[in-house]
């Protein structure tokens, strides 16, 4: 089986040579089940799952955008980690395996186990922790999160629809890219009149936005999911509240100026139906450090978030999308080649990046044990140095942190902030809801 790539996942391919960025998804198995044991059952679940022997082939001199062919082996790509056990370790290992990229030439997965792990969130004694690393070419976090549930033994769970791609030929480019431009005007029209919200403004850079150097850390929060919701504020909302909480006092603490602006590039999934595997945006979110109500700031933040996700409706992103599709590859191609990933802009569409992925009913299972939690570490890039995720499975849900020793070189500092700020947040929202 060929499939051609979608220009959008082989954009983020080809993005990748200059800025890593393979998905590392996280779950904790309530087992003391040696990694050993479970190594043989997982790869014969992957040998039924047809999107884990996939691998990237490019086409010469890209004349044409790579495609997706079926695997030679997948035996080899079930790694059991040797690392210290305990739970602290385990997350060492994690940032250990952002400097071991795939090749997705080969394959666009590979599974790394961790047995007998002690101090685990939620367990009551050794765990099984199971890290899936996919290429992010070969889907955002919604496809990737339904393989992985596939993989750990929910067969219910359905691949993403992908629309098939026609052949475009001049005629359809034309009418394509005459439609964006016209629709551009019409976003512009809409915009003055205040029928769209107005673009996100940047961000003044701080601290966190520099690029990564030395060592990465990666640290994992969990919490019940009434921690984050109330009426009208979803987890996602309400984790951002708390970031924003605990990042304001983070540059306190380091005698930072907080600005106004203060801001988090969230993931936003993109409206219409799928064409790509990666079917999603990033967008500026206010974090509203101004606003000492935190009840109100969530609102507030709310209101920045619904009103990105209204501008992002609009039928010229989707008609800007579709005109994309019609670039030739080898221009494409050539354009992601003349990016500069040294360049640092004046301003950033965000101070650090927020990506929240919801992925199901706790109703996972390996190694005989059930599914605790679950988590995600959005990958770091040259002007942002600090990454969360928010990342839920049944009722428990993961704030999790990545960051580089360049823009953090605390990571504990700031995590206590975050935990304190959840704390707070959940009962601001509370009494907010008793009044």
């Amino acid at each position: 089986m060929t499939v051609r790539l979608h220009p959008t996942d082989a954009q983020t391919y080809w993005m990748s040579a200059k800025i890593p960025n393979d998905q590392f998804l996280l779950y904790c198995f309530d087992t003391d089940s040696p990694a050993e044991s479970v190594r043989e059952e997982l790869l014969r679940r992957a040998e039924q799952i047809s999107d884990l022997g996939m691998r990237i082939v490019d086409f010469p001199l890209s004349l044409r955008y790579p495609s997706l062919r079926r695997a030679p082996d997948t035996t080899d790509l079930v790694h059991i980690r040797e690392t210290g056990r305990t739970w602290r370790d385990c997350l060492d290992t994690v940032a250990e395996a952002f400097t071991d990229q795939l090749d997705p030439h080969g394959s666009v997965w590979r599974l790394h186990l961790v047995g007998g792990v002690t101090g685990a969130p939620r367990c009551d004694g050794p765990a099984l922790v199971a890290i899936l690393q996919i290429s992010h070419a070969f889907g955002d976090g919604r496809v990737a999160s339904s393989l992985a549930r596939r993989l750990f033994g929910d067969d219910r769970s359905a691949p993403a629809p992908i629309a098939d791609r026609t052949r475009i030929g001049p005629r359809e480019f034309f009418r394509r890219a005459t439609r964006a431009h016209d629709l551009e005007r019409q976003l512009a029209a809409d915009t003055a009149a205040g029928t769209v919200p107005a673009p996100a403004p940047g961000r003044p850079r701080i601290r966190v936005n520099v690029a990564p150097a030395g060592r990465t850390s990666v640290r994992c929060l969990v919490r019940d999911r009434s921690d984050f919701t109330a009426p009208g504020i979803s987890v996602t909302v309400g984790a951002a509240t708390a970031i924003s909480l605990a990042l304001e006092r983070y540059l306190a603490h380091h005698g930072d100026p907080v600005p106004p602006e203060l801001g988090a590039e969230a993931t936003l999934g993109k409206h219409g139906e799928r064409r790509a595997r990666n079917h999603f945006g990033n967008a500026g979110v206010d974090l509203r450090p101004d606003i000492t109500d935190l009840a109100a700031r969530a609102h507030a933040i709310s209101e920045s978030l619904q009103a990105r996700r209204r501008r992002a409706a609009h039928p010229a992103a989707e008609a800007q999308s579709l005109a994309s599709e019609a670039v030739p590859a080898v221009l494409l191609h050539w354009g992601v080649r003349q990016f500069d990933a040294t360049a640092v802009p004046d301003t950033v569409t965000g101070n650090t990046v927020l990506s929240s992925v919801a992925r199901g009913a706790a109703d996972l299972e390996v190694g005989g044990g059930p599914v605790r939690f679950t988590a995600g570490f959005p990958a770091l890039s040259p002007i942002m140095g600090l990454t969360h995720g928010v990342h839920g499975i049944g009722d428990a849900v993961t704030v999790s942190v990545t960051s580089a020793a360049s823009a953090m070189p605390d990571p504990d500092v700031h995590c206590s902030f975050l935990d304190r700020a959840i704390d707070e947040v959940s009962t601001a929202l509370r009494r907010s809801c008793a009044r």
